[in-house]
């Protein structure tokens, strides 16, 4: 949630809080996100996918030998492309099979030992809760990062096969604050895995502790770490299909280009025909009050922000304030509750922050690009104001983090791609300068 974000830095080892976790599993509740995660059928793409990592994974666990390192297979894709659910999938498949007694015709996952591991307190929850349909995964075959290379490290043995969600949200430094004493979470899971399939985006680096980019020597870039492998033991796979978002392509353009061009976009010309429901606002008071009644129709249609606005871990409740007519308290930090925040009641009179939904969906995402979000009217593009961006805890320099402007630039851009991707049925936008709100209203008009 808000407060998650210095919250983990004692929730990273995973002791108190993953102990917390597993017991919070125990509790049966449904969950939209569970349904999407675990009872979805796969496309064909994604099908295929499963089945070829499948493949690879027996392939190379037969053909592993002791200090040849080990083998990887990466799946890249942007947000709403499906990467969990085929890693949940996945990972279901896997454990059934290592599960099944031993017998004359032997299989080679028969008896292996192997993790998913994911550095997102609320996606683990998610997990967890999975687990509790299949009795052949055991909680204890779920972890995060940390947790799983001190275990490992500590008991000196291996994995068979690792597989990591979210591995943009991996460290990409050494933090002793968190029992983290490595340089990289990814470069130790390497040394600690016959097999590990990793998912990630780059475009949701939120942090310069765990900062990768694919174009720059800042951070980590994953591609280092793949050319390091064996080219007979590695594999990549770029997933494109759109399974979130149910907008038409000129939507997806429209976010790509103020998200990762940062370009002011033409407004989209297919919304008056398709089903989609986007609109950009001038009042950020009458956006939210047109989202509590979609809530009371859909369900799951909530506020999201930019961090842009204060927040202090002190137990008290600080606000969102935009115009005259809107002032909402950020999301309240509740490592209790059972259901992920995009799905409690209560959560309707909050606004939620890039923490509190990466990886969720919701039904509307109504989203206000904040003060660190302006406007350049001489290039007619978006400008970025990095000192008014509230996130300290993701600021925190790092020392591989040489160009810290451009970084912070990036993170920024980031957490708007990763807010404007949210919404399945509709998105709203409204923007807290007055400058870019003016400019992304006359592209309505036109």
């Amino acid at each position: 949630m808000k407060v998650s974000l210095r919250k983990q830095l004692k929730m990273t080892t995973g002791v108190s809080e993953f102990k917390r976790a597993k017991k919070m599993s125990n509790v049966v509740s449904q969950s939209v996100a569970v349904d999407k995660l675990s009872h979805v059928k796969l496309s064909n793409e994604q099908a295929q996918l499963r089945h070829r990592i499948l493949d690879f994974s027996k392939t190379h666990l037969s053909n592993y030998k002791p200090g040849n390192g080990p083998s990887l297979f990466v799946i890249q894709g942007d947000a709403g492309t499906g990467k969990s659910v085929i890693l949940n999938s996945l990972f279901n498949e896997i454990q059934r099979q290592a599960s099944q007694k031993l017998n004359e015709d032997v299989d080679i996952l028969q008896g292996t030992k192997n993790y998913l591991v994911v550095n997102h307190p609320e996606m683990l929850k998610l997990y967890l809760r999975i687990s509790k349909s299949f009795k052949y995964i055991s909680s204890s075959s779920l972890e995060r990062p940390t947790s799983l290379i001190n275990a490992l490290t500590k008991q000196k043995t291996m994995a068979d096969i690792i597989i990591i969600d979210e591995g943009h949200l991996l460290a990409t430094s050494k933090d002793a604050f968190k029992r983290f004493y490595g340089e990289n979470h990814l470069s130790d899971l390497m040394s600690l895995a016959k097999v590990l399939i990793i998912v990630y985006d780059d475009k949701q680096a939120l942090r310069m502790g765990c900062y990768w980019d694919e174009n720059t020597k800042n951070g980590a870039n994953i591609r280092s770490y793949y050319d390091q492998v064996a080219k007979g033991n590695r594999d990549w796979y770029y997933l494109k299909q759109q399974f979130r978002v149910a907008a038409p392509a000129d939507v997806l353009q429209w976010i790509n280009c103020i998200s990762v061009e940062g370009k002011i976009p033409r407004f989209p010309k297919s919304i008056d025909n398709l089903g989609f429901d986007f609109k950009i606002w001038d009042d950020c008071g009458a956006m939210y009050d047109s989202l509590k009644e979609l809530d009371s129709k859909y369900g799951q249609c909530r506020m999201l922000s930019t961090y842009d606005f204060p927040y202090r871990l002190d137990g008290k409740d600080y606000f969102v304030k935009c115009g005259e007519n809107f002032n909402v308290r950020w999301d309240r930090y509740t490592p209790r509750a059972v259901l992920p925040w995009s799905e409690r009641k209560d959560t309707i009179d909050e606004v939620g922050s890039v923490y509190t939904i990466q990886g969720f969906d919701l039904n509307y995402a109504g989203v206000i690009l904040g003060r660190s979000v302006g406007y350049d009217a001489k290039n007619d593009c978006i400008k970025l104001k990095p000192e008014l961006y509230d996130d300290r805890a993701g600021f925190t320099k790092k020392k591989n983090i040489m160009e810290v402007p451009q970084v912070k630039q990036k993170i920024i851009m980031n957490s708007i791609n990763v807010l404007l991707t949210r919404g399945v049925k509709g998105l709203y936008v409204y923007a807290w300068d007055d400058e870019l709100r003016e400019r992304l209203k006359r592209s309505q008009e036109k």
